[in-house]
């Protein structure tokens, strides 16, 4: 019974499994498939990554993308770790009405959001482009980011800061030689998140674009309306394989800042002795 039951599970796991990714395998094929209209394989290429990087429209609305998702993955952790470290020390109302309102950005549909920002940026003229993208982008991510932090946040003790204090150091050196290294493998991780989630927004850049900036997810569901060529699969394979090359680099940095400072630890603390 016990092994029957685990058959049935792993069955429906690798059902799911393939369910998510074997949408992803066969991008990635015919991304590299030389038939054009992706009936057959027609044999090996890279010919349609060519294209798509010598197509100007790709290659602007990438940079477009790229420069939205730097600006706004800055600004949510800029906001998001100033605002963790504030709700540790707040009082349980404002901490709750805190909560409350992260919470809420992440469970309101994004269409909702976009909307609300959209007629509040008419209303108040601001006008829309590429700063009101990165607006509407930060709104959202920042409370992912904000989550991820104070799961960390909840885990710190405040005795090296307090012991910083104590030897002097500034509020600020504190943060920036204390605070921020003990933090820092959450906001490379909250980073990611962040990134990754601009870089593929479609909803709030499309309703904040105004028609002046075009993103390149914005792009590939206007151009999928009429026909899936092989290009739009190039250039979906490619954004995979950025998302996929940060998320290396990011754990690999998170593991090695961790690596260096188990050592300084290790080089800081008191020898003993010999008897």
């Amino acid at each position: 019974m016990t092994r029957t039951h685990h058959r049935i599970s792993g069955g429906v796991t690798l059902a799911v499994l393939a369910f998510i990714y074997l949408p992803i395998g066969v991008l990635f094929l015919n991304a590299f498939n030389a038939e054009k209209q992706l009936v057959k394989w027609g044999g090996f290429t890279t010919h349609w990554f060519t294209d798509a990087i010598n197509n100007e429209r790709i290659r602007t609305d990438f940079q477009h993308s790229l420069e939205i998702a730097v600006c706004a993955t800055v600004l949510s952790l800029i906001i998001a770790i100033t605002a963790s470290l504030w709700a540790r020390e707040a009082k349980p109302r404002s901490r709750a009405l805190f909560d409350g309102t992260t919470l809420m950005r992440l469970v309101l549909p994004e269409v909702v959001i976009a909307v609300g920002l959209y007629l509040l940026f008419l209303k108040v003229g601001l006008p829309l482009g590429t700063g009101a993208v990165i607006l509407g982008h930060v709104v959202f991510l920042s409370a992912y980011a904000t989550v991820v932090l104070q799961a960390r946040v909840a885990t710190l003790g405040t005795n090296l800061e307090a012991a910083a204090s104590d030897l002097g150091a500034t509020p600020w050196r504190t943060f920036r030689r204390v605070t921020l290294p003990q933090l820092m493998p959450a906001v490379i991780v909250a980073g990611l998140l962040c990134f990754t989630f601009s870089l593929d927004d479609v909803i709030t850049s499309q309703f904040l674009s105004g028609g002046s900036v075009e993103t390149l997810p914005v792009l590939l569901l206007g151009l999928i309306r009429h026909q899936i060529t092989p290009e739009v699969n190039a250039v979906g394979a490619m954004l995979i394989m950025i998302t996929v090359t940060a998320f290396v680099v990011a754990v690999a940095a998170s593991g090695l800042r961790t690596a260096g400072g188990l050592s300084q630890a290790g080089a800081g603390a008191p020898k003993e002795e010999p008897s």
